[in-house]
């Protein structure tokens, strides 16, 4: 079987269509100006056994490809490229407007199966692709022959992005794989939720229709959800009386103020409740280390999963025949998980997750905000009701977040806070699990670092690894932190020591980024430099600097190995402030401290005060 990654450029005058092996790492191009050129697409799209990959080719490539290979002129694609960007014609209506034929070759779309919402070129930012690259000439301008290798080149390098990003991706396919073999169906250019969203569609029979959008909903409260602090009484039944208006455009449900935009209370903590989760707003640039105490996370297993099946929520539009179902995947992934069968765990793993997301989505056939509503609810009331037993004990709560909780109690608790925890999972149905932590600093709920027992380290949010989930901003500075915090590793060695991709910024430029009046693309990526008076990196429509790029120099072109300017202290001076801003500034060297008050009187200075 062979797998080819494939893109198209099409200008006025010029069109390529570029194929790469994955195997072999041949480069095939077929040029609409070339002989036969038609025929030789049709025949390369014909091969037995051959997967096509690209990356939106579902809504562009492919539909380019048919009119290639229908004979369209170099100005005929170009049109019905525009009316595909521009006027964003779906590539079903392209195909009856400009009489496509169905080719029926077999291709698979990257755009979903990534894991966020942007383009191919920060996806290639993200991987560290040696070449950023926007097409180098106007979509709209008629080239010159010797034009034509540039726009070859571009097609090419784009290739090797959409290659490095299936490598990146090939778990996630061979999952797509095995459930488009059980369900019957092809799944492999599907997100999570449009898999899950097409499992109950085979397995139940649905079928699409127009949503109705209610225009209330109320929620039920499951028995087991009771508090025995007043406010936290008053609450739960303000709650349960409350009437949830809905968002007749976007079929979401409206929050009322006391649960959106009012801060809860409770003892020293303060919390935010909201349809996304409950998040903890007490825990700002703090760290906590653990002394003579106890530091655990206590995350409850399955938690929305375990929602939907323990509290008897059945939704409205959906019934109990949605219920079962949903049953008989989260068993079958309990099994698997027993087993140790990974592939299949994960597999229902984004079965029972990516339903989820569509419960809130009026396109589905799975919509039920009801049930949305109530198991985001439940799950913010249960976990105050664990924070209320808990902190009765003697433990203080540190932090919560949609299905966890971060705790601290004295080491003699240990077995009373296990034995209520267990009780709390007795009385609720639920199961959760303890982590113990050496070290949590906190810049906030959603960023912090984690150290465990054994001294492995979690970063999340802005700290975490990067990956295909995040642009790199200087991803060094972080990692210095997380290794001094885990194993006291001087800030500065990691720094010295770290490959040069780790010292790499990346974002995304609305209309474009320019350094020194040279255009570098739509995304744009730079690494800071010691060299005085570098220009900062601009936006090209107004002028204004590209923020953090003060100092910075452009690296759209990976080097080899790390550049004779690069700014070492700069770097230093990032950590430390991440380490302030994770309540880490008292366990810095009093250099480090000098180095975080040296640029805020620098600061200051520049600003005239």
């Amino acid at each position: 079987m062979s797998t080819y990654v494939f893109d198209c450029e099409t200008l006025v005058n010029y069109t390529v269509v570029g194929f790469k092996d994955v195997d072999n790492g041949e480069v095939t191009q077929i040029r609409r100006n070339e002989d036969r050129a038609a025929e030789r697409l049709r025949q390369f799209l014909s091969q037995s056994d051959a997967t096509f990959v690209g990356f939106n080719n579902k809504f562009f490539d492919d539909v380019i490809v048919a009119a290639f290979v229908a004979g369209r002129t170099e100005v005929e694609m170009k049109r019905i490229a525009d009316d595909l960007i521009v006027n964003r014609l779906q590539p079903w209506d392209a195909a009856r407007k400009y009489n496509l034929p169905h080719l029926g070759f077999d291709s698979v779309d990257l755009i979903q199966v990534a894991p966020s919402f942007v383009g191919l070129k920060a996806y290639g930012a993200r991987m560290h692709m040696p070449l950023l690259q926007d097409m180098p000439i106007a979509h709209d301008a008629v080239i010159t022959p010797e034009q034509r290798l540039t726009v070859d080149s571009y097609n090419a390098n784009d290739l090797n992005t959409t290659e490095e990003l299936l490598k990146r991706l090939d778990g996630e396919l061979m999952l797509r794989v095995k459930m488009s073999k059980q369900y019957g169906v092809d799944l492999r250019s599907k997100s999570d939720s449009q898999m899950a969203e097409q499992a109950y569609i085979t397995t139940m029979g649905l079928k699409r229709v127009e949503n109705t959008i209610p225009k209330t909903i109320t929620y039920t409260p499951p028995a087991f959800l009771k508090f025995k602090t007043p406010e936290l009484q008053a609450l739960l039944e303000r709650t349960s009386r409350h009437v949830f208006d809905m968002n007749q455009a976007t079929g979401h449900v409206i929050l009322p103020d006391f649960l959106g935009a009012e801060v809860v209370t409770f003892r020293a903590g303060t919390y935010q409740l909201g349809v996304g989760g409950i998040h903890s707003t007490h825990d700002k640039s703090v760290c906590h280390v653990t002394g003579g105490d106890v530091i655990t996370d206590i995350d409850a297993a399955s938690f929305y999963p375990s929602i939907i099946l323990e509290c008897g929520f059945v939704p409205s539009g959906l019934g109990n025949k949605f219920v079962r179902e949903y049953r008989k995947i989260y068993e079958l992934r309990l099994a698997a998980k027993k087993a140790g069968d990974k592939i299949t765990d994960a597999t229902l793993k984004i079965s029972l997750n990516g339903t989820f997301g569509k419960l809130a989505s009026r396109w589905s056939v799975l919509y039920a905000p009801d049930l949305m509503l109530a198991v985001t609810l439940t799950g913010q009331f249960t976990l105050l009701m664990l924070i209320e037993w808990l902190e009765h004990l003697g433990a203080t709560t540190l932090s919560a977040n949609t299905d966890g909780l971060a705790v601290r109690y004295p080491r003699p608790l240990q077995a009373d806070v296990e034995r209520v925890v267990a009780r709390f999972g007795q009385v609720s149905g639920f199961s959760f699990e303890f982590t113990p932590y050496r070290v949590l600093a906190m810049k906030d709920v959603n960023n912090y670092f984690a150290v465990k027992i054994d001294r492995k380290l979690k970063a999340k949010g802005i700290y975490a690894p990067l990956s295909l989930n995040k642009n790199a901003t200087a991803q060094v500075c972080a990692d210095a932190v997380g290794q001094w915090l885990a194993t006291g590793t001087p800030l500065l060695e990691t720094i010295r020591n770290a490959s040069f991709e780790g010292f790499i910024s990346a974002r995304n430029v609305t209309g474009g980024g320019q350094q020194g009046g040279e255009y570098l693309g739509k995304v744009v990526r730079w690494y800071m430099s010691n060299e005085l008076g570098l220009e900062p990196l601009r936006y090209v429509k107004n002028g204004n600097k590209v923020p953090k790029t003060e100092g910075a120099r452009a690296c759209m072109v990976l080097p080899l190995g790390k550049p004779a300017d690069l700014d070492y202290t700069w770097y230093y001076r990032e950590a430390c402030k991440i380490a302030q801003a994770c309540g880490c500034f008292d366990y810095l060297t009093p250099v480090e401290q000098h180095l975080i008050k040296t640029v805020k009187k620098e600061k200051r200075i520049a600003n005239g005060k």
